[in-house]
């Protein structure tokens, strides 16, 4: 199975390349070669920049026709048409990468299927939109087969482990060292995580599968937590102390500073669950494989190998948050016990 992969050096491409040697692919990535890469030997390697249209498309042509195709970054609609361009005819099978930021945050049943309607907030979420519908009509035209994924939060080796406020750098520092840790709301919303390598299995597995042509997936894990749970466990797995979880409003945080907590109004104020039981049954070699735990101890691994950690003295706005709110918390109990 003659395959490119264009980018191949991410979170969930590294994880795909590795499903897909194991199924005897000839893997090729087009990247622009700025990235590291973990992807071993056995891949070849083709460098260049895919926004230079004319000549990201004259260089797949001329090293095509592929059975695969599999594009991880692709964000743009003038990506995706360059994508058809250089692609119709000569494609087997493409895969589009999306996301489930498509979805915005206005669904009205969780898990989130495939059916629910797209509203997205970001900008972000609306590009993928607009690549999807290229991609479709790509696909209703015959010119090639196309299938959509749509992962949500996934971690491992090569990415960083985030929290409900974001992806700040400090978040293992603070667990190790047992600083409080800040929840926003009651620490009830809902969340799921996948391991990259899990989701790399069921990208590689829908390659070339007719059952997928023409299909939308979500590629989710499988366990659902609470952002309580979730902080709680990644501390256990990392052997660090229980942590102190201190609630702390969200509309509040966004009224202090919203730059900073972007991520936490856009994404992780509200439930992130999703199905993946449509690919279960098309794709039925997918499945969340990885225990938690042992995922995040590899994370942590590889950021430790690469100083990905910061110290939690070098951001110290948590640490006053916390005594702000552990102020104002025991003003109010004196207030309302005088009052009483």
């Amino acid at each position: 199975m003659k395959t490119l992969i264009i980018g191949g050096t991410g979170l969930i491409s590294t994880g795909i390349v590795k499903a897909l040697l194991k199924r005897g692919a000839a893997i090729t990535v087009f990247n622009r070669g700025q990235t590291e890469a973990r992807l071993g030997g056995g891949v070849k390697h083709l460098a260049g920049d895919r926004n230079d249209f004319a000549a990201f498309e004259s260089a797949m042509a001329a090293a095509g026709p592929w059975d695969v195709v599999i594009d991880m970054i692709c964000f743009r609609p003038e990506q995706a048409e360059s994508d058809v361009r250089a692609f119709a005819g000569r494609c087997g099978h493409f895969i589009f990468c999306s996301t489930v930021c498509t979805y915005g945050n206005t669904q009205t049943g969780l898990p989130t299927l495939e059916t629910t309607p797209q509203a997205p907030l970001s900008a972000y979420g609306r590009d993928k939109v607009a690549c999807e519908q290229v991609f479709l009509r790509a696909h209703a035209a015959k010119k090639m087969p196309v299938t959509i994924f749509r992962p949500s939060h996934t971690y491992g080796p090569g990415g960083n482990v985030i929290n409900n406020l974001g992806w700040e750098a400090t978040f293992i520092d603070r667990l190790r060292q047992g600083r409080p840790i800040v929840v926003s709301g009651d620490g009830h919303g809902l969340w799921q995580s996948a391991y990259s390598e899990d989701v790399g299995v069921g990208f590689a597995h829908a390659a070339g599968k007719p059952a997928c042509f023409g299909e939308a997936y979500n590629i989710v894990g499988d366990e659902i937590v609470t952002w309580d749970e979730y902080t709680q466990r990644t501390a256990a797995a990392i052997g660090a102390p229980a942590p102190r979880l201190v609630h702390i409003p969200t509309d509040l945080l966004l009224t202090l500073d919203r730059a900073r907590y972007a991520a936490l109004e856009e994404i992780f104020r509200f439930h992130g669950v999703y199905s993946s039981a449509k690919l279960k049954h098309d794709v039925p070699e997918y499945r969340s494989a990885m225990p938690y735990a042992e995922g995040v101890r590899r994370t942590v691994a590889w950021m430790d190998q690469h100083r990905k950690i910061a110290a939690a003295d070098s951001d110290p706005q948590e640490d006053r948050l916390v005594a702000v709110w552990d102020q104002l918390s025991r003003d109010l109990q004196k207030q309302l016990g005088t009052r009483a």
